[in-house]
């Protein structure tokens, strides 16, 4: 029994460390501006520039190119400052068994500022779309979902297990990505039969970047189709070609887009002399109802099989939202499921 006991006190304290590993803890996801801004210097002696605007340009040509799945690429090049700006996207996988399959698709923008023997690295505009197959699946932004504040315990010591899930997998991305760019520059090296390199070092602190250039023109790809350019149906077809959608979204605040799934609509209405369509959106849908509730205005778009634009799309300004059970809602919504509970949010239909 004593032998079995001191086992146990030997194994205590590795299994702690690994539970708490600083790697993952307070400080390990930096703000910058307000934004999640993972930001690293790589120090390659001995090349110039252009040895490393080439080098990194090819690799980020391979590593990143859009297919079926993914629309990641190189968004930006410029060789005479030498920056680099690349739209990422792909998946973080928690666990895959051939029980069950839990990841989340994660989009960031990553930024490589090419300078004579190192380049200055920068990952931000990181966001989630979970769960993407069920029901629309849910949307997070790094900010509202890694920082501390969302994904460690008040007194900093563990991980929350949802949103730590997250902030675990997003830096060890970073770190893979940062590790791929160290290991391409080790294979070039070597290929050109340069010797007495120092070994390549990164150094996880801020830097500043110099010859900054605004990347407001630079979107990244959305796992939805823009509908700027759809035109509203007209009033006497709208049953018919809601009957016929497949597909909704919401577009509210700063043009923040969500699909949500067929359950969430609840029909059109009459309320005090306007007319109103009524949403139904599940409480446990964080980022579409923190949409809703920080927006006075909203579009609802359907989308008919085999269209990527929208078939109606109904302006509304929100009037009312109350939460009622999966009962209330059910009666406007045959979908709807009874065991949840739903937010109702009331819109007044503008021309």
């Amino acid at each position: 029994m004593k032998t079995i006991l001191s086992l146990l006190l030997i194994c205590l304290p590795i299994t702690l460390f690994a539970q708490t590993n600083t790697q993952y803890l307070e400080g390990a996801v930096p703000l910058k501006d307000g934004k999640v801004t993972f930001t690293s210097e790589i120090s390659i002696p001995g090349l110039s520039q252009k040895q490393i605007y080439e080098t990194i340009l090819q690799w980020a040509n391979k590593r990143f190119q859009p297919d079926e799945t993914f629309n990641d690429r190189v968004l930006y090049q410029n060789p005479e400052d030498g920056d680099i700006v690349i739209g990422g996207e792909e998946y973080l996988t928690f666990t895959n068994t051939s029980f069950s399959l839990d990841r989340t698709r994660i989009y960031y923008m990553m930024r490589i500022s090419c300078l004579p023997e190192k380049c200055n690295i920068n990952i931000t505009r990181i966001r989630y779309w979970y769960n993407e197959a069920r029901d629309g699946g849910e949307k997070y932004t790094a900010e509202e979902w890694i920082t501390d504040k969302y994904a460690l315990n008040k007194s900093k010591t563990k991980l929350y297990p949802i949103s730590g899930k997250f902030r675990r997998k997003t830096i060890d991305l970073k770190n893979e990505l940062i590790n791929d760019i160290n290991t391409t520059f080790k294979q070039i090296l070597q290929e050109q039969d340069i010797r007495n390199i120092p070994k390549t070092q990164v150094v996880n602190q801020p830097t500043s970047t110099p010859k900054e250039q605004p990347l407001v023109a630079l979107q990244p790809a959305t796992p939805v189709q823009p509908i700027a350019q759809a035109q509203p149906a007209t009033s006497d077809n709208q049953e018919s070609l809601i009957a016929q959608a497949t597909r909704m979204t919401i577009t509210a605040g700063n043009d923040e887009q969500f699909e949500i799934s067929k359950e969430c609509w609840g029909g059109f209405g009459e309320f005090f002399g306007k007319k109103v369509a009524y949403l139904l959106i599940d409480t446990q849908k964080t980022m579409g109802n923190l949409l809703m509730t920080q927006s006075e205005s909203y579009k609802i778009s359907f989308f008919t099989p085999d269209n990527s634009q929208p078939a109606l799309v109904i302006n509304c300004k929100k009037l009312m939202s109350q939460n009622i059970n999966g009962e209330e809602a059910k009666k406007m919504s045959p979908n709807c499921e009874t065991a949840k509970s739903y937010n109702m949010y009331v819109g007044e239909v503008l021309k």
